[in-house]
């Protein structure tokens, strides 16, 4: 895999600034945390949507691990942006 390190079962690490996140509720919490994390859905082989996620998130990371308050309305928010995505990415490869 070259220079790709797996730090977790839903995050790899393409580089210091890209990173694959294939859990959705994560990238929802990180968004949580950082509304201008930038993201783009993708699909691979298999038809399984992840997302490339541009810049570090270590920050966020760090403050989604420490328990950090964050507000649950913006959460959910995020959470149905990024489910929207992930159909609107899903109902373009339909048959």
């Amino acid at each position: 895999m070259g220079n790709t390190a797996k730090m977790h079962s839903s995050i790899i690490m393409k580089s210091q600034t890209m990173s694959i996140i294939e859990d959705t509720y994560l990238l929802a919490a990180l968004l949580t945390f950082d509304p201008n994390i930038k993201y783009n859905p993708v699909r691979d082989a298999a038809g399984k949507v992840s997302f490339e996620v541009e810049g570090k998130i270590s920050n966020e990371m760090g403050r989604l691990f420490a328990g950090e308050a964050a507000s649950l309305k913006t959460y959910i928010s995020n959470l149905k942006t990024l489910r929207s995505a992930i159909f609107a990415l899903k109902s373009t490869f339909r048959r």
